[in-house]
């Protein structure tokens, strides 16, 4: 039996979730909407969150070591996430770093 969304989400730890700001598919109505967004994969300098809403977006949140805020961007390239993905553990050590996969993504995956 599926996990429903809210329950899964009040039980998700808030370090594993954001909320992610869009601008609306109308053109002409510049309204910005909420969506949420699980961390499905970290590595040691940046997080992969993907959005709730379909169609789903991947969101890349960059720590460089002389900035305070991370860097946010929307990945749009479908390599960048796999390589993050990667470097996060599906190929178990890379780079010398063992990166983290959530659970999250298994959630998503099951009940997407």
């Amino acid at each position: 039996m599926p996990l429903d969304l809210v329950t899964f989400l009040l039980h998700t730890p808030e370090a594993e979730k954001t909320t992610v700001y869009l601008h609306s598919d109308d053109e002409d109505d510049d309204t910005l909407r909420t969506c949420a967004a699980l961390l499905v994969a970290q590595t040691q300098d940046q997080k992969l969150f993907i959005t709730l809403e379909t169609p789903r977006r991947y969101l890349a949140h960059t720590q460089h070591p002389d900035e305070d805020e991370p860097e946010i961007e929307f990945l749009h390239d479908y390599e960048e996430v796999e390589a993050l993905l990667e470097d996060a553990g599906l190929d178990g050590l890379h780079d010398g770093e063992r990166g983290i996969l959530y659970h999250n993504l298994l959630y998503l995956l099951m009940n997407g």
